[in-house]
């Protein structure tokens, strides 16, 4: 039994464990949200504080979890299906290295979910613990309801055979990627892979078993079904999908004496042929004071309802549960197009449930409503919905590339390949996404020869982030591709740090980051300056909070010192001098006099 008020986030399961700190970490998802995906290292690197979920977004955090993490977590996601971000940032462009598009090998959708995480030890490096998170829910900021299930694991010395599927998965995932992965990517992938053959995962509570199930990786497509373990039907078997197709149905009720039960969502239910489908006793939907979120989450274009995809079976003494990213769909069980990860749990009756229990007063039940047959949509807006499809698929097929042109004003970009699109009837409009939509460029229902212009912008607002918003009639299709870009500025991260920095106020602010000096209380209490945001002095010798963080800094963790010198190095990279706008006068001359003392420190050790 899964109770409904047992619930977590995906930000707590982020919360490195005590004594450990984050190492690396592979994550896959259909849908990506990157503005959702810009806090996630803020949690990796600050311990999961609920002060970060600041909106509008605090740069200079995020600026500072990002060169502790970025480049050791990356994110795969289905081609096409990154959201139009909610804010314009062009702390945006610092994720391109992180998220990687993929499309499924065998045509259908790339719509696996899982986190595997490395931590490893404060103290001691050698000490290492991993993290694997199996989820229905995608990388969003949507509403909806999932369920998901968190392993942790030690790292032994003997190979462990039951987490091969796990291990092909993440292999054979990372290379269906579009772009080619840092060589420092393929070590952490590789280091990530080696102690995963090693590792034990403690299991759930009242669980004895468990098996991983990878889908749509073999070179050819394969059904698959959530199987009872021994020939002969399941007794009982209880299906929650929010997406179902007749055929998957009709499969699913053959594999259980008793079908007893199927959840799913009634837009799902409404374009099935057939009221009750497979044959299953009860149908239910979720009731719509549980789809019903607070105000303050009732969002344009944010996801609610059911979302969670959880098959249960019973077979003589054992519950055996199935959950994961596979819908009760065609191109996800029988046909196998699509790829998804399952993992199954298995679970004496006595101590874990019946499938049965999953409708009861224990169970979901006060969140279900029977099924009540209603409308399928119109003809007029399913054609309406194929032709915005058909439009999607024709842009996220087409070979579409950036190219940046300077002036003497701003930079500029060209969108080129356009000629070979298709929009179906669509108007679209085309903008980067560190700029508001405001400032998108139309594209007619045919698009012109030659390229499409994109700007003009400020240096650190490039990116190969790209929006799209496609509009036919009363409806709309908008998501993110991510392109290939040429004559992009060398320093684009530099001139992104300065514009988050802006000026001493900023630099201070970051420079209390840098040294551990961050208070994410006095974040969430409205002071995001802290202390240091007035009364400052003519130089940085005599202004006492600067002398304090780095005289704490000293004493505690003078490695840090060191990080303060490599932001001042990446400041004046460009002509060897610092901005006295940013930089206090006298900051550099005041570092190194720490710096020339380190060496001593180390000799009293």
């Amino acid at each position: 039994m899964i109770h409904p008020d047992q619930r977590s986030t995906l930000t707590d399961a982020l919360t490195p464990p005590p004594g450990f700190r984050f190492e690396s970490g592979f994550a896959t998802t259909y849908s990506l949200d990157l503005v959702t995906l810009l806090t996630m290292p803020l949690h990796l690197a600050w311990m999961g504080s609920s002060s970060i979920l600041l909106d509008p977004i605090d740069p200079l955090p995020v600026l500072e979890a990002l060169r502790r993490t970025s480049d050791r977590l990356t994110v795969l996601c289905e081609r096409g299906r990154i959201h139009i971000p909610r804010t314009a940032s062009p702390l945006l462009g610092l994720l391109e290295g992180m998220v990687h598009e993929v499309a499924a090998p065998h045509g259908g959708a790339f719509h696996p979910k899982v986190w595997l995480l490395q931590f490893i030890g404060v103290d001691t490096a050698a000490s290492t613990h991993l993290r694997l998170l199996v989820l229905s829910r995608n990388l969003t900021d949507d509403r909806s309801w999932d369920i998901s299930v968190r392993l942790e694991g030690a790292c032994g010395k003997a190979r462990k055979p039951e987490n091969r599927p796990l291990l092909d998965f993440v292999r054979r995932t990372v290379g269906l990627s579009g772009k080619e992965l840092t060589p420092q990517r393929k070590d952490d992938v590789e280091r990530l892979l080696s102690n995963l053959a090693r590792c034990s995962w403690e299991l759930p509570t009242n669980f004895d078993e468990m098996a991983f199930h990878s889908i749509g990786l073999d070179r050819k497509p394969n059904t698959w079904l959530p199987n009872p373990p021994s020939t002969g039907p399941w007794d009982e078997l209880g299906v929650l999908s929010p997406f179902i197709a007749a055929t998957a149905l009709e499969r699913l009720a053959d594999l259980s004496r008793v079908p007893l039960f199927l959840v799913s969502r009634p837009e799902s239910l409404d374009k099935l042929s057939e009221p009750t489908p497979g044959g299953f006793q009860k149908i239910w939907v979720l009731d719509d004071r549980a789809e019903a979120s607070d105000e303050d989450d009732d969002l344009p274009g944010r996801i609610a309802g059911l979302h969670a995809k959880v098959y249960v079976g019973r077979r003589g003494w054992n519950t055996h549960l199935f959950l994961g990213s596979a819908n009760a769909t065609d191109a996800a069980l029988v046909a196998g197009h699509n790829v998804e990860f399952m993992v199954e749990l298995i679970g004496r009756t006595s101590r874990v449930g019946r499938p049965v229990d999953w409708k009861g007063q224990q169970g979901l039940l006060h969140l279900l409503v029977e099924y009540q047959r209603g409308q399928p949509p119109s003809p007029e807006l399913e054609a309406q919905e194929l032709a915005l499809k058909t439009a999607h698929v024709s842009i996220v097929s087409s070979r579409l590339e950036l190219r940046c042109i300077q002036n003497e004003a701003a930079w500029f970009m060209d969108l080129v390949g356009m000629n070979d699109v298709q929009l179906s009837g669509a108007t679209l409009h085309v903008w980067p996404i560190t700029l508001t939509e405001d400032r998108s460029h139309q594209v007619g229902q045919l698009p012109s020869a030659g390229d499409l212009r994109l700007g003009p912008m400020a240096a650190h607002e490039i990116t190969s982030f790209v929006g799209f918003r496609l509009k036919l009639g009363t409806g709309t299709l908008a998501f993110t591709l991510q392109l290939p870009i040429q004559g992009a500025p060398e320093g684009r991260e530099l001139e992104i740090l300065k514009a988050s920095l802006r000026n001493r106020e900023g630099f201070v602010r970051y420079l209390s980051l840098l040294l551990g000096e961050w208070d994410p209380a006095g974040v969430a209490a409205g002071n995001a300056s802290g202390r240091w945001a007035h009364g400052w002095t003519a130089n940085a010798q005599d202004d006492p909070p600067i002398f304090e963080m780095l005289v704490r800094s000293y004493s505690r963790d003078p490695a840090r010192i060191s990080q303060v010198r490599q932001l001042l190095d990446r400041l004046s990279a460009e002509d060897g001098q610092l901005d006295e706008s940013i930089v206090p006068p006298g900051f550099s001359e005041l570092l190194h006099q720490f710096e020339l003392a380190m060496p001593m420190q180390e000799e009293a050790k």
